[in-house]
């Protein structure tokens, strides 16, 4: 793993803000890992706050709810960060009012089978950026030893999730007690990076009184490093074990969660809420102040600009959702947020790599990835449309963090083109 220069100031100690009333709304049936929902609703309905406005298709699949009470305008294609473009639930607010969800009641009395449908029926998703039904994960066919939550946030610029256990980590407790309730792991590691000091402390402390109901509790304190977030890179720090080429955690008797799913978990059993809205890291030195803002599912990114919640310090020349290391380059500031995006980047200089130039068999990509793969192999094979002796060389074990190509001294193109092979191999 590799130390990258960080960007987390301000945002990582600045309390969190609030902009839940956005004018429009862009809700994409695809926002997760599986086939997209199948939108339940027309043009001109009237759908109540929380309302499921579209059903899972398939085992792994994810409900859609309502974020507001809105009105249903279109259903159409509409921007999307990660596919461009896709089918989209277009709707407007009816009431500015934030709908107040009642606590539901004897929540120790819910079994495992109902736990897990209210979080079906929450429509809850990784939120780490995976965006994979988290019903689905809870339902592993292998007897789960360890459960790993994942309080890590190694790209550069996002502080969402730090500043989620700073605010809120009672909430996050109360959801992984929720998560050994319904997999029944023998031992719980909470994992933070070294840089996360308010966060440790406040770990620290709940360590020490023993507050929670968890089954050998134990809190890692890893070094900052990128990219430790990485479920295998998690699980090989904490337990040494190595997940097998083209496995699951599972594999291995592990199950990862970051802190932000736990945080929706405790919303949906706690209060009945999906989720419809999340927390937001906003930052780049493009912006005035960055910042962490929820918002809801689907609001888009120009509505934060109009509204005076984010301000342009000079014009953009890059837009990113996500991180700089493995986020996607946004072209306009139409795309809305989606339940799996913890950021976005504004930056002033475009930060192109540079022109391309020969591989110089240096060894620095071979080195440096976390997978033990041979980036340039798989480069190779890829620019030769041999997708096959790509796969022999591991395409589908890279998780496409961009290290390769971060230390390559000659500019390759080396993530791009693994994940062109990855493309061609796992359709």
């Amino acid at each position: 793993m590799l130390r990258v220069e960080e960007h987390k100031s301000p945002q990582h100690n600045l309390s969190c803000e609030k902009f839940l009333n956005p004018q429009r709304l862009y809700l994409p049936l695809s926002q997760h890992t599986g086939r997209p929902s199948q939108a339940c609703v027309k043009p001109q309905d009237i759908a109540e706050c929380a309302q499921v406005i579209a059903l899972e298709d398939g085992h792994i699949s994810a409900r859609l709810h309502a974020p507001k009470k809105i009105k249903i305008i279109s259903i159409d294609d509409w921007y999307h960060p990660i596919l461009k473009k896709a089918k989209c639930i277009i709707a407007e607010p009816i009431e500015t009012e934030e709908h107040k969800f009642i606590p539901r009641e004897k929540i120790g009395a819910i079994g495992k089978e109902a736990l897990l449908q209210i979080i079906r029926d929450s429509g809850i998703v990784g939120m780490g950026g995976a965006a994979f039904p988290t019903h689905v994960k809870l339902r592993p066919p292998k007897k789960i030893e360890t459960l790993i939550i994942n309080g890590c946030e190694c790209e550069p610029y996002l502080a969402s999730d730090y500043r989620l256990m700073v605010e809120k980590l009672d909430e996050i407790f109360k959801g992984i007690e929720i998560i050994c309730k319904i997999i029944e792991p023998r031992e719980v590691i909470f994992v933070v990076e070294d840089n996360k000091t308010e966060a440790r402390k406040k770990l620290h402390l709940a360590f020490s009184l023993k507050k929670y109901k968890l089954p050998n509790f134990s809190l890692e304190i890893l070094k900052t490093a990128y990219p430790q977030g990485g479920e295998k890179q998690l699980i090989y720090s904490t337990k040494k074990s190595k997940v097998p080429s083209g496995g699951l955690p599972l594999d291995v008797g592990c199950i990862v969660h970051n802190v932000a799913t736990c945080f929706a978990i405790y919303e949906a059993v706690y209060f009945d809420k999906p989720l419809i809205e999340r927390l937001v890291t906003f930052a780049g030195d493009a912006l005035v102040s960055p910042k962490n803002v929820w918002v809801k599912i689907g609001t888009p990114l120009n509505e934060l600009f109009d509204k005076g919640v984010l301000q342009f310090k000079t014009e953009p020349k890059k837009i990113i959702c996500g991180g700089p290391m493995m986020g996607i380059a946004l072209d306009n500031l139409n795309y809305p947020v989606l339940k799996g995006t913890g950021g976005f980047l504004f930056l002033s200089k475009d930060y192109l790599l540079g022109e391309e130039g020969p591989c110089i068999r240096c060894g620095s990509c071979v080195r440096e990835c976390p997978m033990s793969l041979m980036p340039t192999l798989i480069d190779l094979a890829s620019r030769n449309e041999n997708w096959e002796q790509a796969l022999i060389y591991g395409s589908a074990d890279c998780i496409e963090c961009g290290i390769c190509s971060y230390v390559c001294p000659t500019n390759r193109r080396l993530v791009q083109s693994i994940k062109q092979a990855k493309i061609k191999t796992l359709k």
